[in-house]
């Protein structure tokens, strides 16, 4: 199966590169900009817009909750999924869409808050009460990691891979280590396991020699 994540650098889509890293078999990059996300040829992948878009064998497939439920189920040596039918594979689902609907559209309102009023003046604090809601999921979080090495089971999943790419987007506003800091240890375990450190070397173009299993990147065209 071809595999093509298309991406922006601090996006979520973070989640799925962490993904394909920890499965291990070849895919490619596509980098694509914001502007680039409205033109024709991204909407046609995706009428959303949004990144993470990935196609396989020239499919597309968005949506985190779709692509890394569908990643794990695929390629079921990595046992980043528990199998279908289970009460685990339930349970993990949950999780997934918790952090999609729940801790992911939470920041929603900071990152783009022209999305919700045409206020200019509304949206400082608009802002700042979106702020308030995301602390609410980072103690809820917080909380359940106690103790954990992973969010769900004893080993590694999507969902991880999924906490890695959001979880980051808190430090810009929160004292993790002061405030959170069970969130805080596990995020920097994660932050040493390989398949992470190569994720993020990738997607920062910090070092042209990190590559992982991506076997190069192709250009947008659109």
């Amino acid at each position: 199966m071809n595999l093509l994540l298309y991406y922006r650098p601090g996006t979520c889509a973070l989640s799925e590169l962490i993904a394909l890293e920890w499965i291990g078999q070849p895919y490619r990059l596509c980098r694509v900009t914001r502007p680039q996300q409205q033109s024709p040829a991204f909407l046609a992948l995706n009428p959303h817009g949004a990144v993470p878009v990935m196609t396989f064998d020239d499919v597309p497939i968005y949506e985190n909750n779709a692509l890394l439920a569908f990643l794990g189920d695929a390629h079921p040596a990595a046992g980043l999924c528990p199998p279908h039918s289970t009460l685990e594979r339930a349970l993990m689902d949950q999780w997934l869409a918790y952090l999609d609907s729940g801790f992911h559209s939470a920041h929603a309102p900071i990152f783009k808050p022209t999305r919700f009023t045409a206020d200019e003046a509304a949206q400082p604090g608009l802002v700042e009460f979106a702020k308030g809601n995301v602390a609410k999921h980072l103690e809820f979080l917080n909380l359940h990691l106690t103790g954990k090495s992973f969010l769900f089971g004893d080993s590694k999943t999507v969902l991880d891979a999924y906490m890695a790419a959001m979880s980051r987007w808190g430090r810009n506003w929160f004292d993790y280590a002061q405030d959170y800091p069970e969130l805080d240890r596990y995020l920097l375990a994660l932050d040493e396991d390989p398949g992470v450190a190569m994720a993020k070397a990738i997607e920062k173009e910090e070092d042209p020699d990190a590559m992982g299993h991506c076997t190069g990147h192709v250009p947008f065209e659109g």
